[in-house]
């Protein structure tokens, strides 16, 4: 099964609030708190979404574990999207 391809910051969002929904079912307080914080860490939508992929970036490993091979792929996306909106 292939993941749509995030291309707007509210598919971005909306993926966050899956990622962390399911990291507090399976019990993963901390990278719960670590989403939410990445969600209120700047006071700019380009902040906050640098926030979220530096978030992503450091916790690849739990994000598979948590929602497995697409997970990994959205949050690659998720990435790539963050990359492109800051010109990289």
């Amino acid at each position: 099964m292939t993941a749509p391809t995030i291309t707007t910051a509210d598919e971005v969002y909306a993926f966050i609030a899956q990622l962390k929904a399911e990291a507090e079912k399976q019990g993963d307080t901390n990278f719960a708190t670590e989403l939410d914080d990445a969600l209120y860490l700047g006071s700019s939508g380009l902040e906050i979404l640098g926030a979220i992929r530096k978030t992503l970036i450091e916790n690849r490993g739990k994000v598979e574990s948590l929602i497995g091979a697409d997970g990994q792929n959205k949050a690659a996306q998720v990435i790539a999207f963050v990359d492109r909106a800051f010109g990289r």
